[in-house]
């Protein structure tokens, strides 16, 4: 396999633009509120749905549960989110933000809204009515082929 066939491949080609995605979130979240990504997936996560519990958050942020873990405890740590257990199930982590991580949260939404506006302005009309569907489409077809292989 030529260097030529891997560009030609959608998962090196998506890896390599996750990778330059993460590279600038990282950058403008420490910035604007001292965060990296899977904190601000955290944070954001919490400021739009509010409490949480583990499950939930690692469901839609894609935290595996190591680095959820850890990362929920940074954050606590740091003060921006409040953890605790229900009475009947003590196995359960819920966060929910602090006011310190609203603030957070309310300081680096537009910055990362505006960086979407600029990644989507970056193309034409026609390509982002279909970015996103063909996103999710992508995203769909990996969700099936994992739950037909017995993965979750």
């Amino acid at each position: 396999m030529s260097t030529h066939d891997l560009e030609n491949l959608i998962t090196f080609r998506l890896a390599r633009l996750v990778s330059e995605l993460n590279r600038q979130s990282n950058r403008l979240l420490r910035q604007t509120g001292g965060l990296n990504v899977p904190e601000w997936r955290v944070v954001s996560l919490l400021g739009v749905g509010g409490e949480m519990n583990g499950r939930q958050l690692g469901s839609l942020a894609r935290l595996d549960p190591g680095l959820l873990s850890r990362t929920l405890n940074a954050l606590e740590q740091r003060g921006l989110i409040a953890t605790t257990r229900r009475a009947n199930d003590r196995r359960a982590v819920w966060a929910s933000l602090t006011a310190a991580g609203l603030e957070v949260e309310q300081a680096t939404r537009p910055v990362m809204l505006a960086r979407h506006e600029r990644l989507m302005a970056s193309l034409s009309p026609e390509q982002q009515a279909i970015v996103l569907p063909l996103i999710d489409q992508l995203y769909q077809t990996i969700a099936a082929e994992n739950a037909a292989s017995g993965e979750a």
